[in-house]
């Protein structure tokens, strides 16, 4: 059984989780500009594009998550049910980007 401080202890966890995805999306963004900017292949800026999208979305749904980690003493859902706002599937990674040679100007 988890303690208030156990719970307050996985609630902080999931929120630095949240962030450390939020830094990984800019960091995917940049790479994501330079991509273009370089004019590296179509493929490889889309799958940036797609895994920034996807560290977001994962972000965002441990921010949504967290809190139902903070307080172990709320009124059980039951066996198998989810809290409330955690009903869709997480976002799937995109696949790696296809070689392509790159191209030259």
């Amino acid at each position: 059984m988890s303690t208030e401080r156990d719970a307050d202890q996985q609630q902080a966890v999931l929120a630095q989780l949240a962030e450390q995805l939020r830094n990984a999306a800019e960091v995917l963004e940049w790479a994501r500009n330079n991509a273009h900017w370089r004019q590296l292949p179509t493929l490889t800026w889309e799958w940036l594009r797609d895994a920034t999208a996807t560290a977001r979305g994962l972000a965002a749904g441990l921010d949504e998550a967290g809190p139902a980690f903070a307080s172990p003493t709320r009124p059980s859902r039951g066996h198998g049910t989810r809290p409330a706002g955690t009903g869709r599937a997480a976002p799937t990674p995109p696949p790696p980007p296809a070689q392509q040679p790159t191209r030259r100007h």
